[in-house]
Parts: C-alpha cells; sequence; structure tokens
C-alpha cells in the first residue's frame, strides 16, 4: 500500500471528519466545496484530495443528499504569480498556450452555492462552476493591457524546471510534485474532461473584470 503523503492525508482526515460531523448531527442537506479533477483518483496531481473527500462523503447514508460543487481555477490563483511578473514581466507555469480553459471568479462560486441553497436536494449531485474560457497567451495579452505593459509574457517550461523552481522556494517535495502534475494535467488537456462533459452556464464575472483588479494588485506590488 503506497503511503499517503502529509497533505493528502491532512485532506483525507478532514473529509473523515466531516463526515463524522454530518453524521453525528443528523443534518439531510449538505453543500460541499470540491474542485474540478475530483471525479477521478489519479492524473491530476494534488487535486486527487479532492476524490478522496468526496469519496468519503459518499460513505454518508443515502438519506442525506449531498450536492458537490466542482470549481475550476480561480482567477486569484495569478497573484502566486506576483514576483515572476516583478522580476520579468511574465507568468512562468508547465503549460500554456493558445487552448481555452476555463477559470472562475469566487464571487460566481458564491452565487452558485447561494442559487444551490435554494433549490430542491435529492440524492447526490455534481455541479461545476465556471467563470470565462481564456488561453494562456489570451490571458497574457488581456492582463498586459490592463497593466499597460504590452510585452507583458507567458513562458512556458518543463515539467522539471518548475518542480525544481517550486522546490527552490522551499515547497515540501511531494506538494511541489502535485502541482506539476496538476498543471501538466493542464497542458494535455486532461484536467478539463469531465468539465466539458457536463460544461455549466458561465458566471458573471469575466475575466476582464479581474484583470482591473489584478491591475490594481501589480501597482501596489511595484
Amino acid at each position: 500500500m503506497i503511503k499517503k503523503s502529509i497533505f493528502l492525508a491532512g485532506f483525507h482526515l478532514i473529509g473523515n471528519n466531516y463526515k463524522q460531523a454530518i453524521e453525528n448531527s443528523g443534518v439531510k442537506k449538505i453543500v460541499h466545496l470540491s474542485s474540478v479533477g475530483a471525479h477521478s483518483a489519479s492524473g491530476y496531481g494534488s487535486l486527487s484530495a479532492h476524490y478522496d473527500v468526496e469519496n468519503i462523503l459518499q460513505q454518508i447514508p443515502n438519506d442525506v443528499s449531498i450536492k458537490f460543487m466542482r470549481p475550476t481555477g480561480f482567477y486569484n490563483n495569478l497573484f502566486r504569480s506576483m514576483q515572476s511578473i516583478k522580476e520579468k514581466g511574465a507568468i512562468i507555469s508547465n503549460h500554456g498556450g493558445n487552448k481555452k480553459e476555463p477559470w472562475v471568479s469566487p464571487f460566481d462560486i458564491a452565487d452558485a452555492i447561494a442559487e444551490e441553497m435554494e433549490l430542491p436536494f435529492e440524492g447526490r449531485t455534481v455541479r461545476y462552476i465556471a467563470s470565462d474560457e481564456v488561453s494562456p497567451n489570451e490571458l497574457v495579452k488581456i492582463l498586459g493591457e490592463a497593466i499597460g505593459s504590452p510585452d507583458f509574457k507567458w513562458i512556458e517550461i518543463s515539467d522539471e524546471e518548475m518542480l525544481n523552481g517550486i522546490l527552490d522556494m522551499g515547497v515540501n517535495t511531494k506538494i511541489a510534485e502535485g502541482m506539476v502534475k496538476m498543471q501538466a494535467s493542464q497542458r494535455s488537456g486532461l484536467l478539463f474532461e469531465d468539465f466539458y462533459r457536463n460544461k455549466p452556464i458561465m458566471g458573471k464575472i469575466k475575466f476582464t473584470d479581474f484583470a482591473k483588479d489584478f491591475a490594481l494588485a501589480v501597482y501596489l506590488q511595484l
């Protein structure tokens, strides 16, 4: 049996705590914030933790209705690239190109959850949440215009380079490997296969809206 990393073991513990709390409380209607990639046990790096938690919650007796909410990548995740933006005028990742991929605003996640709270609960359901579809190259063009930097670019590097860069920042090896695998699944398109089989109506907050907030954050950092 493969030993779980501390990261995955932590999620497993939290999932079991959720399960126990729900069963002890007598609550019959649950909304669980999960993630894209939770539909499969492997192939998505760190996101496999969400599959594990969903699977644990599926073990709760069937008289409890559960709505699994699976958002795509948060717009806000781009803030973690602030250092490379300041130093190199670029977002650096092990995926890139012109293929569109779904992104989501936390505000649209909140709206979707509020909506589901008012709708009937019956059995186990899954709802994906996304706000817009933007390719990496489109993304940096929009952000470059927002921050007044026409040379702003997306630099695609290898998995090995990505891993070494994350490790150099002091990140735990297992977590770093999980992040690289997750973004590699974005590159292949594997991560979003189930999303596109169950594509939702897009939310209200478009990437151009987020770009204004991103530009403000960049100015405050400079």
